[in-house]
């Protein structure tokens, strides 16, 4: 009479953003597509189209410093990735007290037409604009190992995951999309301070940290748009240096098809990698409220995206200059209706100009009146302890002045419910058990 608790039903293979390779095999799907398996494929997933001839990056035996996280007690080691590009495991440091963990992204081997030395470039390009990123809204990137003939990066284990598995649960509010929203953009203008263009901004290369706190991953397609290349002797493994003036990215796509703004896509030309975070970060926070892409592609043949040029087609004919004022705004179909908040809906109908030169920039962003408005729990800026007041005393005679520097944070659970489970009992009829 009372059978155990049926196991509940997993959905099938996942439907994520499609890639050049395979958007002609995804399902029709009304309204909105929904989220990527992988970005484009390995021939365009170059690393830096300016990589410079030689790296000064320390590596060392993957096996010597960590330990799989399957032979630790207690823990179970796990492939928590698997992409076009690498493989990413958990791994504990040896000799630790095992309770930190690292997540290991394991590279694909060289391929066999692959010219090896520009393989272990593209690599430790990766490593070294990774490794020079210090924020709170980056992910921290460690060391580079080898492990057989395989290439490895150790870095910060997120055990939430990416934003993508979230959105799928559906638990997400308007307060936890505008925080993530938020926090991408803070995490986008240091990329862009420091000289880096991600190109491959999208819900899968988001992770949500124990903290609570988004983090930006996977540079297998940025570029050092200024500046020198972190990886050089000269660098010393800081991004930033000698940043003068704009480098243009060559004609080619990088990234996932749903993410690309329109003037890569079109390959016409040297483009500004900045508007094209610009783009993707707009098509976050859209894909952020409506869990689903806009579009596939922006295409005009697809009826969601010709709809969104439609309208920018009257308005840029009514207002020649381009610029979207306060007190006006592009009408641009049915999804942009949703967003009830005039400053919401203009900030993102700016980030997603079609004229990159008349698109805001990702500080154009940060300096906008809703994106201030947006409560957030990340810090703002990266640890400084010489600049945080941590305690003061309340009878001492500057407490007043010291309390006005005392950061107040916003305090959000971005995380997923717990999973509840139906308790299951035996029943004593008599006879016992």
């Amino acid at each position: 009479m009372f059978g155990p608790t049926p196991k509940p039903q997993r959905p099938g293979n996942r439907i994520r953003s499609p890639s050049l390779s395979d958007v002609r095999n995804q399902p029709a799907r009304p309204g909105f597509s929904i989220p990527a398996v992988a970005g484009v494929g390995l021939k365009a997933r170059r690393m830096s189209a300016s990589l410079p001839d030689d790296f000064h990056v320390d590596t060392c035996d993957l096996s010597e410093e960590y330990v799989s996280a399957s032979k630790v007690p207690g823990r179970r080691g796990k492939e928590i990735g698997k992409g076009a590009t690498a493989t990413v495991k958990i791994m504990c440091r040896r000799g630790s007290t095992k309770a930190t963990q690292y997540a290991v992204k394991e590279f694909r081997k060289r391929g066999q037409k692959e010219d090896a030395e520009e393989y272990v470039k593209k690599v430790k390009s990766e490593f070294s604009i990774a490794n020079s990123l210090h924020h709170p809204n980056v992910v921290e990137t460690f060391r580079l190992c080898t492990h057989g003939d395989r290439w490895n990066h150790v870095m910060e284990y997120c055990s939430y995951g990416e934003l993508f598995s979230l959105v799928q649960k559906n638990y997400l509010t308007t307060q936890d999309n505008q925080c993530f929203f938020k926090q991408v953009v803070r995490g986008v203008g240091y990329l862009h301070d420091k000289g880096i263009a991600h190109r491959d901004i999208k819900l899968e290369n988001l992770l949500l940290s124990d903290d609570g706190y988004v983090k930006i991953t996977d540079f297998g397609v940025s570029e050092v748009f200024s500046g020198i290349h972190p990886g050089l002797r000269s660098a010393g493994g800081v991004c930033g240096k000698e940043m003068n003036g704009v480098r243009l990215c060559s004609p080619g796509i990088c990234g996932s098809l749903p993410y690309i703004a329109p003037e890569v896509l079109a390959k016409t030309g040297d483009y500004d990698p900045r508007p094209l975070d610009v783009w993707s970060c707009a098509i976050v926070y859209l894909t952020l409220k409506f869990r689903g892409n806009p579009w596939p592609s922006a295409d005009r043949k697809y009826t969601n995206y010709s709809k969104f040029m439609g309208g920018w087609d009257e308005f840029l004919a009514a207002n020649p200059d381009g610029l979207v004022p306060d007190d006006d705004a592009p009408k641009c179909g049915p999804a942009f209706n949703h967003i009830r908040h005039p400053g919401a809906k203009r900030l993102i109908l700016r980030m997603l100009h079609p004229d990159p030169t008349k698109r805001i920039s990702i500080h154009g962003v940060l300096n906008d009146r809703f994106y201030k408005s947006i409560e957030c729990c990340s810090p703002e800026l990266a640890n400084d302890p010489s600049k945080v007041v941590r305690a003061i005393d309340a009878a001492g005679k500057r407490s007043c002045k010291l309390a006005s520097k005392m950061l107040v944070q916003k305090i959000h659970n971005h995380f997923p419910p717990e999973r509840k489970l139906i308790p299951q009992h035996r029943f004593d009829m008599g006879d016992g058990y």
